[in-house]
């Protein structure tokens, strides 16, 4: 099965534009645990310094970074897709983004939520309290190959 995480990297409605802070996307946590390979992003504005990370609930609105892997700079104007990434992803984790110049693409009705604090939070097991914006949505979307399972059949026959 193909992990996917986070909510789609479309042309959005408004946008977040408040560099230097770490978002993370409410919606659409990880289906699988594994590896993310690559992420889709749609920047509003060119985003510098882009880091994608996974994200995990620790207590309440704190979470930790579990794993990260820098994108650098992302071309505004459409979706942009980056390959060949290794992000560790475990079931139910949150898809973050930090960036120190530029703005992505953000709804703000119609989803579940973001959380945001300003500053960068997105080193393996970073933690932070993230303020809690209710129905927002931002363009980025991971996508990766799931962890395979011990003592899972392989599909030979014996006998």
């Amino acid at each position: 099965m193909a992990i996917d995480i986070g909510n789609a990297a479309i042309d959005r409605a408004g946008q977040y534009q408040w560099a230097g802070d770490t978002i993370i996307n409410g919606g659409n946590p990880a289906n699988a645990s594994g590896t993310i390979t690559s992420v889709e992003i749609w920047a509003a504005v060119n985003l510098e310094g882009c880091v994608i990370g996974t994200f995990y609930k620790t207590n309440g609105d704190t979470l930790k970074c579990r794993a990260s892997a820098a994108i650098g700079n992302v071309t505004a104007g459409s979706k942009q897709t980056f390959s060949g990434l290794s992000v560790a992803v475990q079931t139910g984790d949150f898809i973050g983004i930090y960036f120190t110049a530029g703005s992505i693409e953000r709804d703000t009705t119609g989803f579940i939520n973001i959380w945001w604090v300003t500053g960068q939070y997105i080193d393996p097991n970073d933690e932070a309290t993230y303020a809690y914006l209710g129905e927002d949505a931002i363009s980025v979307y991971g996508i990766g190959t799931e962890a395979a399972v011990a003592g899972r059949s392989q599909g030979y026959i014996i006998g």
